[in-house]
């Protein structure tokens, strides 16, 4: 290891504070899509909105693309 043990450690909780960050910013943006939906927003301007590709779109809200 290039670093020491207490250095490791520090570095550790970083990634850990960070993963905490992320996956509550996830489940923010998931409820957005979410009330969007609902709303009728377009399911393209949704993902547009979002950075997702709408394949994605549809595992955040669990269904399946439409065929076509």
């Amino acid at each position: 290891m290039n670093v020491s043990e207490s250095e490791a450690r520090e570095l550790l909780a970083a990634v850990r504070k960070a993963s905490a960050s992320l996956e509550r910013a996830r489940a923010e943006r998931d409820e957005a899509i979410r009330d969007a939906m609902a709303a009728g927003v377009a399911r393209r301007e949704i993902a547009e909105a979002a950075g997702l590709e709408r394949t994605q779109l549809y595992r955040v809200i669990g269904s399946k693309p439409p065929r076509g």
